[in-house]
């Protein structure tokens, strides 16, 4: 089945909060406060759930993980409203409230992303697929399905958890990476339905840098088809 994240980001397109949707056709993705903030949360996820070089752990051949993944402590709403307030930082003084808010929401909204994808509620490795997917339908303007989805989620499993079994606490990544890649999936659908080359254009540079900051690669070196995620 072909576009399932689309599918799944045009659903929860319609239900964001009142006033929101006109976001999502513009975006912020060309703010470059929002941008450096985002790129630095980004930053220390990445530290977060793959400790060190993304782009090496990927490489490493790795067989699909059939273990039992480590528990996934519950995340709280203020956490989640703190991480929120956060990357709102970058926008404009005067509409960080309601930009806290909207990602808020959008955290909401990603656990239907999570159940629609048999994500593990609050997996970090869902929500660095989710981005990195994402990312890549941003960038490369292509649609991934089900199955192509499933072996990156796969994928990341391993390495993902490896970094939780070290004890690391990776609260903020889970969110940060949630978020955004809500944010743009739901940006995406919104230009299908409004096309604007410049606001598309913006939307492809946020989905490469992204894609850079997460796996240390340029996003040109990224492919994810049939055999998952693959780095050139």
């Amino acid at each position: 089945m072909k576009a399932t994240i689309a599918a799944i980001a045009s659903l929860f397109l319609a239900s964001v909060p009142a006033g929101a949707q006109e976001w999502f056709s513009p975006g912020y993705f060309d703010n470059w406060a929002f941008s450096n903030q985002a790129a630095d949360m980004l930053r220390r996820s990445q530290k977060q759930i793959f400790r060190g070089n993304a782009g090496e752990a990927l490489r490493r051949p790795q067989a699909p993980s059939r273990t039992a993944a480590p528990a996934v402590p519950p995340i709280t709403r203020d956490q989640v409203q703190r991480i929120a307030g956060r990357l709102a930082g970058g926008f404009p003084a005067n509409e960080r409230d309601k930009a806290s808010r909207i990602f808020v929401e959008l955290y909401g909204k990603y656990g239907q992303l999570e159940r629609q994808l048999g994500l593990r509620p609050g997996d970090p490795a869902g929500a660095a697929a989710a981005l990195i997917a994402a990312s890549y339908m941003a960038h490369a303007d292509a649609d991934l399905g089900e199955a192509e989805f499933g072996t990156l989620y796969s994928q990341l499993r391993v390495p993902v958890a490896a970094a939780q079994d070290a004890g690391f606490q990776a609260v903020e990544a889970q969110v940060t990476m949630a978020i955004l890649a809500a944010y743009l999936a739901a940006t995406r659908e919104a230009l299908k339905e409004r096309p604007d080359p410049a606001r598309s254009a913006e939307l492809r540079r946020a989905g490469g840098s992204y894609l850079r900051e997460l796996l240390g690669v340029e996003p040109s070196k990224v492919r994810i088809g049939s055999a998952g995620l693959e780095l050139l």
